[in-house]
């Protein structure tokens, strides 16, 4: 994901309509307690809204943050699980940035050991070309709240059943990937054809940030204000956009990971 001097989509405004369904996202459950690990990649790349769940669903997230300079651990017999964050680098970049080669090697590793896995954005580029696919420049960048598409097999996935009405997450991404084998594609946007995936029902790729929250937001747009308004953008737009869209996708945000959350012990309710 390219979190810098990414220029807004010119479709980005009039706002899209809010998320509506019948159904409310289910209050997170508490779980005995499991160990995770989460890869940040960058200071405004952190679990958010996921880091929030875990601890409500009684799950320690151990963050590892690489941008810092901090190592990986060679092994995750100390984790039941694998979450790999956002980035401003590009999944390709292995020469540029090294440790991306032992982020591949580890969701191999993760996989093998059936240890469950979500990919956000940069994460799931990461996911992508592990499991045999390509990661490459998309045909525009996508920075904004865009509706998701979803397949008629995200209605009966695990996850996200329940959850495929149209709703607008936030995207800030230039690259994107191809499907890996064995993936199925559960969500498309516009702009982005491969959007959502899962491998083995176990292993989950998002190209778009539901660990976002308004929050998060708010500081990553400060941020990033200036660089934002010397490529056109107008930060509070944006900044207007979340505030309107998010309060109806962080719940499911909450849900989603919530379920994901029970995949550490091999099985959702």
């Amino acid at each position: 994901m390219e979190l810098r001097s990414i220029v807004l989509h010119r479709n980005l405004i009039p706002l899209l309509p809010l998320f509506k369904s019948e159904e409310k996202p289910p209050r997170s459950k508490r779980l005995p307690m499991n160990r995770i690990l989460y890869i940040q990649h960058g200071p405004f790349d952190g679990p958010g809204l996921l880091s929030q769940t875990m601890g409500e669903c009684g799950v320690e997230l151990e963050t590892v943050h690489l941008w810092r300079g901090e190592n990986l651990p060679s092994t995750l017999d100390r984790f039941d699980g694998l979450a790999v964050g956002g980035g401003e680098m590009s999944a390709y970049e292995t020469e540029r940035y090294p440790f991306l080669k032992e982020e591949l090697t580890l969701i191999q590793a993760a996989r093998s050991a059936d240890k469950p896995i979500l990919g956000i954005c940069l994460g799931a580029q990461l996911m992508a070309a592990a499991f045999g696919g390509a990661v490459f420049p998309n045909k525009g960048k996508e920075i904004g709240l865009f509706d998701l598409s979803f397949t008629s097999a995200a209605n009966d996935d695990p996850l996200w059943k329940g959850f495929t009405t149209a709703f607008a997450p936030v995207h800030w991404h230039g690259d994107t990937f191809s499907l890996p084998p064995g993936a199925e594609l559960l969500a498309s946007s516009t702009l982005t054809p491969n959007q959502l995936f899962h491998v083995d029902h176990r292993h989950y790729g998002l190209q778009f940030h539901l660990e976002i929250d308004r929050v998060s937001l708010r500081e990553m747009i400060a941020a990033d204000a200036e660089p934002l308004r010397a490529s056109g953008v107008d930060p509070e737009a944006f900044l207007r956009a979340g505030e309107s869209l998010l309060p109806s996708v962080e719940p499911i945000g909450r849900a989603i990971f919530a379920r994901w959350a029970t995949l550490l012990h091999n099985s959702i309710p």
